[in-house]
């Protein structure tokens, strides 16, 4: 009887503290979701979260509460709203650097499987061609016309 008794409180024990750990997590998620557009309260908030994941008694909430410290600017500013266009429709959306990771991204992916363009014209016209919804052909329009100058004398 003692055994199973122990064993409670040790099953007891435990469960709280998954329950604390769930909690200081969740605390970070309603944090992002709350302050969406507002970094001035974000800010406030930020520092009182950043303060109670210090005190915590686990090592990975206090190394965690070190990181928010070190980026902490970034972090707030990506509170701040901005007016997207997407699916024919304008909306409001957090300020982030994804679209430009992405593009990035698509310039690595496009070197690495060309194994090394010799000419970089082409290129540009390869990368312009696989990333543009409706592609113009030789990366040419009104709005960007490319001028020659091969036959000019310097």
């Amino acid at each position: 009887m003692c055994r199973s008794d122990g064993r409670h409180v040790f099953l007891k024990g435990k469960v709280q503290m998954i329950t604390y750990l769930r909690d200081l997590k969740e605390k970070y998620i309603q944090f992002n979701s709350r302050n969406s557009g507002n970094p001035l309260q974000a800010k406030t908030e930020f520092e009182e979260l950043i303060r109670e994941f210090k005190k915590s008694q686990f090592e990975i909430f206090r190394d965690f509460a070190s990181l928010l410290e070190k980026f902490e600017d970034p972090i707030i500013n990506s509170f701040i709203m901005v007016e997207k266009i997407g699916n024919g429709k304008i909306y409001n959306a957090r300020l982030s650097n994804g679209p430009i990771e992405s593009i990035n991204r698509k310039v690595k992916d496009l070197k690495r499987l060309g194994h090394g363009f010799r000419n970089f014209e082409h290129f540009r016209n390869r990368f312009l061609y696989a990333t543009r919804s409706s592609p113009v052909l030789n990366g040419v329009t009104d709005y960007n016309p490319v001028t020659y100058y091969e036959d000019d004398e310097f």
